[in-house]
């Protein structure tokens, strides 16, 4: 007989749980030494009872620092500041890419020696810093442009390497250039207003879709190929398609007088069409009147806060959700079983099915304001493995 059945649980009452007399007492335990023997750099430390205690003693007078952590059982071994009293020799030797320090509170001096490296540094922060006798501001000799010769000139702005002088004479003058065309202005040249007449341009320029030249006034040619001119009292005709689309204007105007029309979709279209763009937009309200198919949707976003699903039923029925997955119409259920009153899943499920066979079902918690879940659960959730809460915290399950 299916009922509901209380779940144990921590905090149940229950000795198993609770340790309680007549499950479990001290007296059933045997305690065990925390360690039987324990040696330090071959000193045997032994401990013969279930207090025994081993000590770490720090010599932090000697430079050694040992700090325990209760927390996380840790035990901290370092080396602190060594007192020179523990040091056996006066001489450091600091090894190949390496490097001594004065922080600016020690000094080197007095009968110590230190011995460095290849490779290595001593960094002291003082003002002059001498290499064998000889200061830092001596090791560059001679002059660091010693391959350039002479001087290098730039203008104040650094916009120019070449200045004035830079050539010398003038490379363009009376003498080579006919001064009725050209001109020479601050070192440039320049053509003179007017420097160039019709005469001229007339003499050399002719070509497709011009004529004259050579004396003779310029003229363009008109016509339908490449290279010739539209005549400006040449029409344009722009004609409309019933259903498609709306021509507002003189069908036919002058391309000389400025043509002017208005294009527009029809206020009803006709026939079959295809909107062959990616995104299609509309501002407003989209009302169809026959049947919509929906071939491929991304990113549905629906506004209505419920959505009705076999809203065409006049009776009981299954419906849900099913997730394609790799073969069309076929995927994974989550649907209403109207025939065990219960949500449930499947997978390889038909979306073009009428019917729906659960393999699992969906299991719901119910929180009820008392500890009885007989007289606060509905008929409708007494469904194997749906769970109950009571105010306490206690559990039960529907088997």
């Amino acid at each position: 007989m299916a009922e509901w059945k209380k779940v144990v649980v921590s905090g149940s009452g229950v000795s198993q749980l609770n340790n309680d007399a007549g499950y479990l007492t001290n007296a059933t335990i045997t305690v065990p030494n925390g360690f039987s023997t324990a040696s330090f750099n071959g000193t045997n430390i032994l401990a013969n009872s279930t207090v025994g205690t081993l000590n770490f003693a720090s010599s932090s007078n000697q430079g050694l620092t040992i700090s325990a952590d209760a927390g996380s059982d840790t035990l901290t071994f370092g080396l602190s500041a060594i007192p020179n009293t523990s040091l056996a020799n006066s001489t450091f030797n600091v090894g190949a890419g390496n490097g001594l320090t004065d922080g600016g509170s020690a000094a080197l001096g007095g009968t110590s020696t230190v011995n460095v490296g290849a490779g290595t540094h001593i960094t002291v922060n003082t003002d002059d810093v001498a290499v064998n006798t000889t200061t830092l501001t001596q090791a560059i000799s001679g002059s660091i442009l010693s391959t350039i010769s002479g001087d290098v000139n730039v203008d104040a702005d650094g916009d120019s390497v070449i200045q004035a002088g830079a050539v010398e004479g003038s490379m363009l003058n009376a003498n080579t250039v006919d001064d009725s065309t050209l001109a020479l202005s601050s070192n440039q040249l320049i053509v003179k207003n007017g420097g160039i007449t019709g005469t001229q341009l007339n003499t050399s320029v002719a070509g497709t879709g011009l004529s004259g030249g050579g004396g003779s006034a310029l003229s363009v040619d008109y016509g339908s190929s490449a290279g010739t001119a539209v005549q400006g009292n040449t029409n344009i005709t722009l004609n409309q398609t019933a259903g498609e689309i709306d021509i507002t204007g003189t069908a036919a105007q002058a391309l000389g007088g400025g043509p002017s029309y208005t294009i527009g979709l029809a206020d009803t279209i006709s026939g079959n069409r295809t909107f062959s763009g990616q995104t299609i937009t509309f501002n407003n309200d989209i009302v169809v009147q026959g049947t919509a198919s929906f071939q491929e949707t991304k990113n549905l976003q629906v506004a209505d806060q419920f959505i009705l699903l076999n809203s065409g039923s006049t009776s009981t029925g299954p419906g849900g959700i099913v997730i394609e997955q790799g073969t069309d119409d076929i995927g994974e259920a989550l649907a209403w079983s109207s025939a065990d009153s219960r949500w449930g899943v499947t997978g390889s499920f038909d979306a073009s099915s009428t019917t729906f066979a659960p393999d699992a079902f969906v299991n719901f918690v119910i929180e009820g304001t008392a500890n009885d879940p007989d007289a606060e659960v509905v008929a409708k959730y007494d469904k194997k493995g749906n769970m109950f809460v009571g105010n306490t915290g206690d559990i039960w399950i529907y088997v």
